[in-house]
């Protein structure tokens, strides 16, 4: 069967707690959400992309004029509706990961519908529960970062992750490990140190942390690397990892004993359970991160997060802790403390909720494609 339509909306959700990483601070957030029309069936995806070029090149932005001028069209073209069938098509698009992610998780829901599947079933996964993890971001105070993760902590979650970034690591992570003995904390830098910083982050290495994750950029895997030797503390590789083929080379160059696999990050679904099938038969630890993903990304995360290599907690944890009202429904709960599930439904076992704020929306017909 071909696709009839596509539609592209921006949606935009206010956070229950303002958000700060290394590069600024949020209180709302806009994503990218992508519709496929199959007749019998409508397919939905989140795009992962930010709307700031920091993290990665890509931004909402970028991901919907690639989206409105070249993914859609092609596909639409092509009269292609098969994930794996999509991305031979955009093979010839240079980049752009996280705008193909988008559209071909929606093609991922559209498939697992039209079988009656939930989606974890159709990519590998079981309906099952998995454990969920937390983000804090950087706090004005110490006593604000506590209080924030003791809320965390009170809610049941299996492990925090804590943004940091030059000025803003020991002190804040040592007062964090002596507050919350037992609690799995993992220092997320987002590649914010130089490589001068190689003895610095050394220093981390006794505080008892689950992993650091990626201290340098992508370009320094080989100080990365230099990192994981000298420390007993795992490695863990975000933005490192952007295909199986950066996995293999980060493997075979022993850069770190831990993977977070970020959907948007890898291109899509496909792309990411061959990750995780790699990282899987080398030992590596994985879990599913996540970039404060409304409802309907969270719920694709969950699926995700259900494969069998996925032994951490990911960051599939209930929308309620970081959005008033996350536009989907239903929203992402937990099942016992700590823990959540797949729907038992088919594809990602949700909708776009109807109340949701939509900012900018576009259809893109097969007709137009033409």
């Amino acid at each position: 069967m071909t696709i009839e339509r596509i539609t592209l909306r921006f949606v935009t959700t206010t956070l229950t707690h303002p958000f700060e990483n290394r590069w600024q601070r949020y209180h709302t957030w806009t994503k990218l959400v992508v519709a496929v029309d199959g007749g019998d069936a409508v397919g939905l995806g989140e795009c992962a992309a930010m709307e700031t070029p920091f993290y990665n090149y890509e931004t909402i932005e970028t991901a919907w004029h690639i989206t409105e001028r070249y993914l859609a069209p092609m596909l639409l073209r092509a009269g292609a509706d098969d994930p794996e069938t999509a991305m031979a098509t955009w093979a010839e698009v240079n980049g752009h990961e996280e705008a193909k992610g988008g559209l071909e998780c929606a093609l991922w829901d559209l498939r697992a519908r039209r079988a009656g599947r939930p989606l974890c079933a159709e990519l590998g996964g079981a309906v099952r529960p998995v454990p969920a993890g937390a983000t804090v971001g950087i706090e004005p105070t110490i006593d604000e970062l506590l209080a924030n993760i003791a809320r965390i902590r009170d809610a049941g979650y299996q492990r925090v992750r804590v943004k940091i970034r030059p000025g803003w690591d020991v002190e804040p992570l040592a007062r964090i490990v002596a507050a919350f003995p037992g609690l799995p904390v993992v220092a997320d830098a987002n590649a914010a140190y130089p490589e001068s910083s190689l003895d610095d982050l050394v220093a981390l290495d006794g505080l008892g942390l689950m992993a650091i994750e990626q201290p340098f950029p992508r370009h320094l895997i080989e100080t990365t690397a230099a990192l994981q030797a000298r420390i007993a503390t795992p490695v863990c590789l975000d933005e490192q990892i952007h295909s199986l083929h950066e996995t293999r080379q980060a493997c075979r160059m022993k850069a770190g004993r831990m993977v977070n696999i970020k959907v948007g990050r890898v291109g899509g679904l496909a792309e990411a359970r061959r990750v995780h099938d790699l990282c899987r038969a080398e030992g590596i630890d994985l879990f599913v991160g996540g970039k404060w993903d409304q409802g309907l990304g969270r719920w694709c995360a969950v699926a995700l997060a259900t494969l069998p290599g996925m032994t951490l907690p990911s960051d599939v944890g209930p929308s309620g802790h970081y959005y008033l009202d996350d536009g989907a429904d239903p929203k992402v709960e937990f099942v016992r403390p700590g823990w959540v599930a797949p729907a038992d439904r088919p594809g990602l076992g949700a909708e776009q909720a109807a109340n949701v704020e939509v900012v900018r929306e576009l259809e893109i017909t097969a007709k137009e494609a033409r």
